[in-house]
């Protein structure tokens, strides 16, 4: 018999249950196209869609996997030559950098902290896959500037939502 609460089960769940609290409070704005244009609920609707179906997805392949394998007590853990621990240490690093961008962006604004999570999330996944210091750097941070500055844009240009700042 296989086990279908793995960790990475465990982790789309626990994602699920709290994507469903952040979906319960767009609700409560606006919907999306009320005055004929996307609103401020239309990223946020679509970020909690695609969150669904990628949770689908994962359990899908999940339950499926599970189905077809032997069972091996060794395939329950994820081996890395850079990060030893990745089954653990890779969400709880993803869980702890996501709520120091949420305190971040309250506190530095969205450039720094956007930045920040950004690069950092990268930085740890090129590294854990490489294992090279400075071009999971160079990497992180080309791609830290981009979807900095398209998040910046999509807002502030589409939406003409603008986004806190740091206040030196």
């Amino acid at each position: 018999m296989t086990r279908i609460l793995n960790g990475q089960v465990i982790f789309v769940l626990a994602l699920t249950a709290l994507n469903t609290v952040y979906a319960s409070q767009v609700l409560q704005m606006d919907p999306p196209f009320a005055s004929g244009e996307p609103g401020p609920a239309f990223l946020p609707s679509m970020l909690c869609i695609f969150l669904y179906l990628a949770a689908a997805r994962i359990l899908f392949t999940e339950i499926r996997a599970q189905a077809t394998a032997p069972v091996d007590t060794s395939a329950d853990t994820i081996l890395s030559e850079h990060v030893p621990h990745i089954r653990l240490i890779g969400p709880l690093i993803a869980v702890g950098l996501t709520i120091l961008f949420i305190i971040g962006f309250f506190y530095l604004g969205y450039l720094v902290s956007a930045f920040l999570y950004t690069f950092l999330i990268a930085f740890f996944f090129d590294f854990e896959r490489r294992g090279a210091w400075k071009a999971s750097a160079l990497l992180a941070a080309a791609v830290a500037f981009g979807v900095t500055l398209f998040g910046w844009l999509f807002f502030v240009k589409i939406f003409e939502l603008y986004l806190p700042v740091w206040e030196f």
